[in-house]
């Protein structure tokens, strides 16, 4: 059973075509690379702030506290046992070693699911917003939120091009 309304699209498959769309893998991984950027959490609450979702700091740093446990025991492990198998040349040469590999990555991938699955019911769980900022400025406001919980001593001055081209890819994803 599914708390989702029948106007709100599914996150996991509004994820995938977000994901698919030109330059927005590349820049989440910079991203995710640079401030060790939860992807599903970013991607979910700019989903929701596009839905009207009232999303500010406080959720934020409960929807992170939710999922750092996962993130940190089970993602990120299954990333590192991947990206380690595929360091080496013999190892992303060696036939048995990549079709492991492609198991670990459809692991992470399952991983990753099951934390949009748990963000999709909290964010939907959510007031919707009263405030009649456009939706554009409020997906991009959430955007730089999140970035801010993640870059801690960071200082995020001026405008990251890879969040840009992620919102401007949500924006132009939820107009469909």
């Amino acid at each position: 059973m599914t708390l989702r309304t029948s106007t709100v699209p599914d996150l996991w498959t509004f994820m995938l075509e977000l994901y698919a769309m030109p330059g927005v893998a590349q820049a989440c991984l910079e991203l995710q690379d640079r401030f060790e950027l939860d992807v599903p959490l970013f991607l979910a609450l700019l989903h929701g702030a596009g839905w009207g979702y009232r999303i500010d700091a406080d959720t934020i740093r409960a929807l992170d506290n939710a999922c750092w446990k996962w993130r940190a025991e089970v993602v990120r492990p299954l990333r590192a046992v991947r990206v380690q198998l595929k360091a080496n040349p013999w190892k992303e040469n060696h036939e048995p070693v990549v079709a492991f590999r492609e198991r670990i990555k459809a692991l992470e991938l399952e991983a990753e699911k099951l934390e949009v699955s748990v963000l999709e019911q909290a964010i939907i769980a959510l007031a919707r917003t009263e405030n009649h900022v456009d939706k554009p400025a409020r997906i991009a406001a959430v955007a730089h939120m999140v970035l801010s919980h993640f870059a801690a001593d960071n200082n995020l001055t001026g405008e990251l091009p890879q969040a840009s081209l992620i919102v401007d890819a949500v924006r132009s994803l939820l107009r469909r």
